[in-house]
């Protein structure tokens, strides 16, 4: 079980002098579940005190503050996330890194790095929006028969906001009488979900499909699913299965 984690840094306001900013030191980071993974976060300020934040966001959901820091371990950090996520901040390499500890799939989702200069008036913390999306997907063997195999083609797939990305499997049976389905798991609270249905050989051209932002096709070897105009509630894994009568 792979977990993707992608790192937003931000600094652009009207108030934003250019000598103060956020520097991102990774685009996303991937990990297994249970791992520990570093977030890094440098930044440059005019300011001679600095309190640095981070926010994490999943879903279509406004991003949720984790902690702040504003001298080494000092500063707030949320209930939910004080057992496993912490940070330190380092004034002398400017540098305030967010450590995440016993990843769970939950952690998958944009995680916010923020700077708010405090010596120059100027209160306002510094944004710039970065949206990412990874999605990865595994596959199922529900009841196959000997000789029945599916396979995904890909093991991850990155692509950004509001475009499209191409999900494809690779299945081999002597049936023919035969559905190929597609599931979407995004939380350790929920099993996984049912995106859609698609007939082949014998059954072609039938097919269940409840969200139309979801395109399917099929041939007598491969399944493929199309998410259109992507959000990052997209973000998850994605299951191809093969049903056999």
């Amino acid at each position: 079980l792979l977990i993707h984690l992608f790192l937003c840094m931000f600094c652009s306001s009207s108030e934003c002098k250019g000598e103060d900013k956020v520097i991102q030191e990774q685009g996303d980071v991937t990990a297994a579940e249970g791992d520990t993974v570093t977030l890094g976060c440098q930044y440059e300020s005019s300011g001679t005190n600095n309190n640095l934040f981070w926010y994490k966001q999943d879903g279509n959901n406004s991003p949720t503050f984790i902690l702040s820091r504003v001298s080494r371990d000092d500063g707030n950090t949320e209930d939910e996330f004080k057992e496993r996520f912490s940070s330190t901040l380092d004034s002398s390499i400017r540098s305030a890194p967010l450590k995440i500890q016993k990843l769970q799939l939950s952690d998958s989702a944009v995680y916010y790095c923020a700077l708010q200069p405090t010596v120059t008036g100027n209160t306002k913390t510094l944004y710039k929006n970065i949206y990412c999306i990874s999605l990865l997907f595994f596959f199922l063997f529900p009841g196959l028969t000997a000789g029945d195999s599916i396979t995904p083609q890909q093991t991850e797939v990155t692509e950004t906001e509001g475009k499209s990305v191409t999900l494809t499997c690779s299945y081999q049976t002597n049936d023919n009488d035969i559905y190929l389905h597609w599931y979407t798991y995004n939380s350790d609270l929920q099993s996984p979900q049912f995106v859609l249905w698609n007939g082949a050989k014998s059954n072609y051209g039938a097919h269940y499909i409840p969200n139309k932002r979801y395109k399917t096709q099929t041939s007598d070897t491969t399944t493929s699913l199309t998410i259109t105009a992507l959000t990052l509630a997209d973000t998850a894994l994605y299951y191809c299965a093969l049903q056999t009568q």
